[in-house]
């Protein structure tokens, strides 16, 4: 009776050892399951600086980035993790209108005046680059500019989209989420989806030094853009 007790044991932990798990399902149909026609599934939420903090996250992992307000997937690996949002179906099914890129990494336009020879003022120097579109559209910039700072802080640029003048508000900000040593040139990438659409012409992408921050003629900028209606 006491080996059939064991033996009996042993086949429901070898059965849950290897069972698939399912919600709402006593069929399950792969190692998770969730079946509901009432609820949804939410994958961890967090800002792009919280998910920069993440300590080798696995190929595959998925959040939902509320800085962006989209779902992300790392297609790199834990210790060079590359996270990219995945292609919706809306996005899927729109009209693409343009799309292009830098070919290289370019230098920036200015690097900001400066009262010492050889060197830049906070927040003036810039990268920019333009394109037509042939109708309106929303657009999504994927960017990698370089900056740096001549202090230990955090450094950044200011998006805009069709820069005016000195008073114009960037459209979007982005500064590391930890202090740089100082004087080290840091790509700060990022993400952004026109909340409107752009009417048709030409527009300019300007991407300048943070507030703290500097751009100068070692530093250098990666892009891409996809526009849609």
């Amino acid at each position: 009776m006491k080996k059939n007790l064991i033996f009996g044991c042993f086949l429901l932990v070898s059965s849950l050892a290897y069972s698939q798990v399912g919600i709402n399902t006593t069929s399950p149909q792969g190692a998770l399951d969730v079946v509901s026609t009432s609820g949804t599934f939410i994958p961890p939420r967090m800002t792009t600086a919280q998910r920069n903090l993440l300590l080798a996250p696995p190929t595959g992992a998925v959040i939902f980035n509320t800085t962006t307000a989209g779902l992300e997937f790392n297609y790199g690996t834990p210790a060079s993790p590359t996270w990219k949002s995945p292609v919706t179906a809306t996005a899927a099914s729109s009209n693409i209108v343009l799309a292009g890129g830098s070919v290289d990494a370019e230098a920036p336009q200015k690097i900001g005046a400066a009262t010492v020879p050889g060197s830049t003022v906070d927040g003036t120097g810039y990268f920019q680059f333009s394109f037509n579109l042939p109708s309106a559209a929303k657009c999504k910039l994927d960017i990698y500019p370089s900056t740096w700072a001549s202090t230990n802080t955090g450094v950044g640029t200011r998006l805009y989209v069709d820069y005016v003048d000195t008073n114009s508000t960037p459209v979007a900000t982005v500064v590391t989420a930890t202090t740089s040593p100082n004087n080290l040139h840091i790509v700060v990438p990022y993400s952004y989806v026109t909340p409107v659409g752009l009417t048709a012409g030409n527009h300019t992408i300007r991407v300048q030094a943070g507030t703290t921050s500097k751009i100068d003629n070692n530093d250098r900028i990666t892009y891409s853009y996809l526009c849609w209606n």
